[in-house]
C-alpha cells in the first residue's frame, strides 16, 4: 500500500540520496580524498559464495510505502556498500583479509580489521542520516516533527561520539601492534546470509534509566563488534568488544560460543531481526524465510523500537524450517500484545 503522504516521502527520498552523495571523503585520520564504492564485506570469497546470478537481497527502506521497509535484490558490485575510504587506504588497510590468502581467525590484527570496516560503515551511516534529517528540516510548509528529528540528530551524532573512542583504540592497534580489544570466533554450518553490524549491550531502558537519575547521557555505550558470514564452506560468527568493558560484556558475548548451536542460532535470530540492520543473504535464503513477509518485518520493527529490552532472545529459529510460520505466529502474538497495552 503507498504512503498517503506522497510529498513528503519524495522529500525524505530525495535527501536521503543528496546526504549519501555528499558523504564520500575518505574516513582515514589522516586522508581527505574522495572515497570509493567499497564493499562492507569482500566480494570475492565472500560474498560472492552466496551471490546467484551475481545478485543478492537487502532489507531496505522506501518511503513511498505505508509500510515502508522492503526486501530488495541487487547487484553484487552495487549491493552490501558505502564510500568509506579512498582506494589507496581501502586497498592497503584491508589487504590482510582480502588479498592476501586464507584469514586466521586466531589472528588478532585479522579479526579487528572486519571490525574496523564495521565500525566505519556504522559511522557512515550516521553522517547519512544527519545530513539527510538536516536536509528535511530545511524544507520549510512541510508538517513533520522537526523536534523529534533534531533528537534524532542529536543521538546520532551522540553515537559518533560513542565510536570515535573505539575507532581511536583501532588505529592505535593498527600502528603500535597492540591489542585493545577481545575477539572470539566460532565455526557454525554454512548459511546463506552475511551479516556486519555494531550491537550495543546497554539497552534502551537502561540507557533512559540513566538519563533520568543522573540528569546526563551516558559517558558511552558499551558496543560489540559483530561479523557473521560464509568463508570455505562454513559460516563465522566472529565478536568482539573493547577491554575495557570486558567485566560487563564478558559473560553476555561468551553466551554466544559456549551454548550449543541451537541456542545460538536463536540469539542470532534475535539480533538480525530486531539489532542489526546491515545483512544481506542469497535469493534461495531469501525465498524460504523472508519471501512474503515485508508486512511482518515493518511490524518487528515497530515492536523494537517499543521493547526496551534489546539483549532479549525470542523463542524464534530463522534457521529453523518452520521459521516463517513461527515468525508469523510471534509477530501476531507480539503486535496484539503492545496494542493492548
Amino acid at each position: 500500500m503507498k504512503t498517503k503522504h506522497p510529498k513528503i516521502a519524495k522529500i525524505f527520498t530525495d535527501c536521503a540520496n543528496k546526504a549519501k552523495s555528499e558523504t564520500n571523503i575518505c574516513m582515514h585520520p589522516n586522508c581527505n580524498e574522495k572515497a570509493i564504492n567499497s564493499h562492507i564485506m569482500q566480494k570475492n570469497g565472500i560474498l560472492s559464495s552466496i551471490a546467484e546470478d551475481k545478485h543478492l537481497w537487502e532489507s531496505s527502506i522506501d518511503h513511498f510505502k505505508q509500510e515502508y521497509t522492503r526486501f530488495h535484490r541487487k547487484g553484487i558490485n552495487k549491493i552490501y556498500t558505502f564510500t568509506g575510504f579512498c582506494n589507496n587506504h581501502d586497498t592497503s588497510i584491508f589487504s590482510k583479509i582480502e588479498t592476501e590468502g586464507a584469514i586466521d581467525f586466531q589472528d588478532y590484527e585479522s579479526c579487528l580489521l572486519f571490525a574496523l570496516r564495521t565500525t566505519y560503515n556504522e559511522l557512515w551511516l550516521k553522517e547519512v542520516v544527519i545530513k539527510m534529517l538536516g536536509c528535511v528540516i530545511d524544507h520549510s510548509g512541510v508538517d513533520t516533527d522537526n523536534e523529534m528529528l533534531k533528537e534524532t540528530i542529536r543521538q546520532n551524532k551522540l553515537g559518533i561520539k560513542d565510536l570515535e573512542f573505539y575507532t581511536k583504540s583501532m588505529w592505535s592497534d593498527l600502528e603500535n601492534k597492540t591489542e585493545s580489544f577481545v575477539f572470539e570466533n566460532r565455526e557454525m554450518d554454512f548459511k546463506e546470509i552475511c551479516l556486519n553490524a555494531i550491537f550495543t549491550y546497554d539497552t534502551s531502558s537502561e540507557i533512559m534509566d540513566y538519563q533520568y537519575k543522573n540528569r546526563k547521557d551516558m559517558e558511552r555505550t558499551s558496543e560489540i563488534f559483530i561479523s557473521y558470514f560464509p568463508y570455505k564452506h562454513k559460516s563465522i560468527l566472529l565478536m568482539g568488544y573493547h577491554k575495557d568493558d570486558t567485566a560487563k560484556l564478558k559473560s553476555y558475548v561468551n553466551l554466544f560460543f559456549k551454548e550449543n548451536i541451537k541456542r545460538t542460532h536463536k540469539r542470532l535470530s534475535s539480533l538480525i531481526i530486531f539489532n542489526c540492520e546491515t545483512w544481506v543473504c542469497s535469493n534461495s535464503f531469501y525465498k524460504e524465510k523472508f519471501e512474503g513477509l515485508d508486512s511482518e518485518f515493518f511490524k518487528a520493527m515497530k515492536f523494537s523500537a517499543k521493547n526496551g529490552n534489546e539483549r532479549k532472545t525470542f523463542n524464534f529459529d530463522l534457521f529453523k524450517t518452520d521459521f516463517k510460520m513461527a515468525f508469523k505466529n510471534f509477530i501476531n502474538k507480539s503486535v496484539g500484545q503492545q496494542r493492548r497495552l
